[in-house]
């Protein structure tokens, strides 16, 4: 079984833990047990949470533990894991994911992503495609069975 690591705008985190627990119940189904590397993302309980990710990047405390999240999910999770899963959702990928997904391809990692599209910009009324993060991934995959397939 391969490891996996995700990789999401926290924009999406809802979505992105609804999409990981049914690869988990799948998964639990099949008898299989999987290695997911989680993003961290800013918790719901947290003041800047409902900000714009511009807005809470004025914040210093705020800079500095997102710079921690970054530097650890790049190169203790991405760097470890055999697979890399970019939930897109809308295409939209942000510029820390561009990040991991180079990250990835250096690394040599299979990487698939939930949408054909990789849009970034201003989410969601300024996005433009991104083609040389396009060229990185190697297969569009839009549910959690055809992933749980994958990483058998």
């Amino acid at each position: 079984m391969k490891s996996i690591v995700f990789c999401s705008s926290q924009r999406f985190a809802k979505e992105l833990h609804q999409f990981m627990d049914e690869l988990h119940d799948l998964a639990g189904k099949k008898g299989l047990k999987l290695s997911v590397l989680h993003p961290e993302f800013v918790r719901e309980d947290q003041p800047l949470r409902h900000k714009h990710e511009k807005e809470r990047l004025e914040d210093p405390i705020y800079r500095a533990e997102i710079a921690g999240k970054v530097y650890d999910h790049l190169f203790r999770k991405v760097k470890v894991a055999d697979v890399c899963f970019v939930f897109n959702k809308d295409g939209y990928i942000g510029v820390n994911v561009a990040g991991e997904l180079f990250a990835a391809a250096v690394l040599g990692k299979m990487i698939y992503s939930l949408e054909d599209k990789t849009l970034m910009g201003h989410y969601p009324e300024d996005l433009y495609e991104e083609s040389s993060v396009k060229k990185l991934v190697h297969e569009t995959i839009s549910t959690p069975a055809d992933l749980l397939s994958r990483l058998i």
